[in-house]
């Protein structure tokens, strides 16, 4: 592999080792590989600060590794394009965040066991208290002001305190000296448009809970998430939690008040190409028969890679800018594209799964079943492919003491 080693050398015994970036492997013609680019997220990131409230704060949702995009390159470019705090989905990915250098506000919006209110407090993380014995915990462990945020169900039956039980789980709250709330929030339901009429009415519940409970002082307010956001102004309270919207997916598909860029690509080259005959099957279990004289390319990507059958099945890709079908069963690590359209495919030609080739593009949307979600696409891929980053300032702050 023909890379260019950075400066620095280490020697042991005798031999020149090289200290080699991560990402040097991309140039050097890696079979398989993620693109993320960050200015599409500084981009997202002001689209939805231009047309919230003045004084509505955008919280960047980076939990499942950014929704499969890389979760501190993403945190970092979310901040920086002014994103007011950070939110996840566990203690664990909050700790990995500080890890990296990420010093701004991070809040756990994932269910957490008292057993974790050690490390959440140590890495400075605001947890989204959904019960009395994870508040239990943090009163117990807290040996300084904490802050903390509660969460309240207001009919996705999930996560967070009853709202009928909130105004309790308020006052043993401020029972606990050194706990601090920071603020309330909860988790709209609706996932489409077809679905707005519950987002209002989970609005109507949230407010109206908020106004019957006593000594909520000036705690932040936030219950949108993307499609609450662009659907429901009147929902953006103190601040709106951003996830599929920061990396460009759009419920709205392009109708609503934002324009959003797509910051994932998957690529690939073709590691194969042979021709196959008229009744000849391909794949496991030949469920695909050739009906023509077909020419077929072989992509070094599977389902372990996060290429999962239910969405990746006769899925279009892109080949020297044409659509061309994969065909036959995704295997763990090798899929199959009929490239007979594409006369002139070269082994070696870049192939694009998700992304733009040619003036043509394929979206995440267009991966999507009935009933499943946009986010699966992309969540699904691999941590370990391989990443190029583009554009953006990506450089880190210290890491954090942990105390």
């Amino acid at each position: 592999m023909n890379v260019r080693p950075s400066a620095a050398t280490l020697r042991a015994g005798g031999q020149v080792m090289l200290r080699i970036p991560v990402e040097a492997g991309i140039a050097a013609g890696a079979p398989a590989w993620i693109e993320v680019d960050l200015a599409a997220v500084a981009h997202n990131v002001r689209e939805f600060v231009r047309f919230l409230p003045s004084g509505c704060q955008l919280i960047a949702v980076v939990k499942a590794n950014a929704y499969g995009h890389g979760a501190t390159r993403i945190a970092r470019a979310a901040l920086q394009a002014g994103a007011s705090s950070l939110a996840v989905g566990s203690v664990a990915e909050g700790v990995e965040l500080r890890e990296a250098g990420i010093v701004g506000p991070i809040l756990v919006v994932g269910p957490m066991v008292p057993e974790q209110a050690r490390d959440a407090i140590a890495f400075s993380l605001v947890p989204g208290l959904g019960s009395f014995d994870v508040l239990r915990a943090f009163a117990s462990h807290a040996f300084r002001p904490v802050p903390v945020q509660v969460e309240v169900d207001t009919g996705m039956h999930r996560h967070g305190v009853p709202a009928a039980r909130l105004g309790e789980l308020i006052a043993e709250l401020r029972l606990r000296a050194r706990l601090e709330l920071q603020g309330i929030y909860t988790h709209f339901a609706a996932i489409a448009t077809d679905a707005i009429a519950t987002i209002h009415s989970q609005l109507q519940t949230f407010v109206r809970t908020l106004a019957h409970v006593r000594d909520l002082g000036t705690a932040q307010r936030h219950a949108c998430n993307t499609l609450g956001a662009l659907v429901c102004p009147a929902a953006h309270l103190d601040a709106v939690r951003i996830g599929g919207g920061l990396y460009g997916f759009d419920p709205l598909r392009g109708a609503g008040a934002v324009h959003l860029r797509p910051v994932l690509s998957l690529k690939a080259r073709l590691v194969g190409l042979r021709d196959a005959a008229v009744g000849e099957a391909v794949g496991y279990g030949g469920t695909f028969v050739c009906e023509r004289p077909s020419r077929l390319a072989l992509l070094p990507l599977g389902y372990a890679d996060g290429l999962s059958r239910s969405l990746w099945q006769g899925a279009p890709v892109l080949v020297r800018g044409r659509r061309a079908p994969i065909v036959g069963l995704v295997s763990m690590n090798q899929t199959i594209v009929d490239v007979t359209e594409v006369p002139d495919a070269r082994l070696g030609d870049e192939c694009v799964l998700l992304g733009a080739q040619g003036g043509e593009c394929v979206r995440a949307e267009e991966r999507v079943p009935p009933g499943g979600s946009t986010y699966e696409v992309t969540a699904l891929l691999r941590p370990g492919l391989p990443r190029r980053c583009l554009g953006g300032d990506t450089a880190g702050s210290s890491v954090p003491t942990r105390r």
